[in-house]
């Protein structure tokens, strides 16, 4: 298979709709350890929560939305920046992930709401209430985008300013390119192979973003964010591949045809190659294509 799918495995690759979110997100693995991974074996010297807090451009007391606040991580920093008569609310589908970021952010000094919610429903909100809405790696799992972005500019004040965070569709080719070459090695069916993703997933991709943004607001300011990361151990990769990616979604949809020996064998394989580029090169690398979009109304 070439890095494009056929529009046939396209119609026919699993369902990573609602549900595939709940259960992804049913608790704190797959997440925390992505964010560990991203955080820790960073090349880039700037932290992506430093790149974030730039673009919010915050003075303090800002009414803010974290739409999709996952586990806390990211708002947990923005919180710490906020003062007196500022305001957070902050949304997301999976009553789990709320959970976690009560408890994650823990130094707050302003109100801090939490509610379970659908990025594509704001009407808890009036027209122009908010002066900044962040909106980081939700796309990925979107259905109806242009709903989504207008749902978010309506909810804007007219000074107020959104950031939107998307990971382009092919970033981290390196250990995608790696897992579907070991897959074939190691004998999963091809239909099997077929179903998965190539990279992320999402209607909204960074190469349409500034398409599908500039429908709803006027001005979109696309700021990226160049990092890769760096991996010295073989373990350290397999414990992001593994645990943080979850096999690139073998682990979810694997059934009668993908025997667990099967996985396990393409754990093995994964982890030698990996094992092997760092023997010669000194490090196993992954490359990471990112960008921050500031929108105005």
């Amino acid at each position: 298979m070439t890095q494009g799918l056929t529009d046939a495995a396209q119609s026919a690759q699993f369902d990573f709709g609602r549900e595939y979110i709940r259960v992804h997100f049913g608790n704190n693995v797959a997440l925390a350890t992505q964010q560990m991974t991203h955080s820790v074996f960073r090349t880039n010297s700037q932290a992506h929560i430093d790149h974030l807090l730039s673009c919010l451009a915050l003075t303090g007391r800002e009414t803010l939305l974290d739409l999709g606040c996952g586990n806390g991580f990211i708002l947990r920093d923005v919180v710490s920046r906020l003062r007196y008569g500022a305001k957070v609310t902050a949304v997301d589908i999976s009553p789990d992930m709320l959970e976690l970021a009560k408890r994650n952010v823990n130094v707050a000094w302003i109100p801090v709401e939490f509610r379970e919610g659908k990025a594509e429903d704001l009407s808890m909100f009036r027209d122009g209430e908010l002066d900044r809405v962040m909106a980081n790696y939700i796309f990925h799992y979107i259905e109806d985008p242009d709903r989504v972005c207008g749902e978010i500019a309506r909810v804007l004040s007219p000074e107020g300013h959104a950031i939107v965070s998307i990971e382009a569709k092919h970033s981290m080719p390196e250990m995608y390119n790696l897992h579907f070459e070991m897959m074939k090695r190691v004998g999963f069916p091809s239909d099997f192979i077929e179903k998965l993703p190539r990279g992320r997933r999402g209607l909204m991709t960074l190469d349409n973003a500034p398409e599908f943004l500039r429908r709803a607001f006027s001005s979109v300011e696309e700021k990226p964010y160049v990092d890769s990361l760096r991996f010295d151990k073989a373990e350290q990769f397999m414990d992001f591949y593994s645990n943080g990616h979850r096999l690139l979604g073998v682990r979810a949809h694997a059934n009668e045809s993908t025997p667990q020996s099967m996985i396990d064998e393409l754990y093995k394989a994964v982890e030698e190659a990996v094992a092997k580029e760092i023997s010669e090169v000194g490090y196993f690398e992954i490359s990471k294509q990112v960008s921050v979009f500031v929108c105005r109304k």
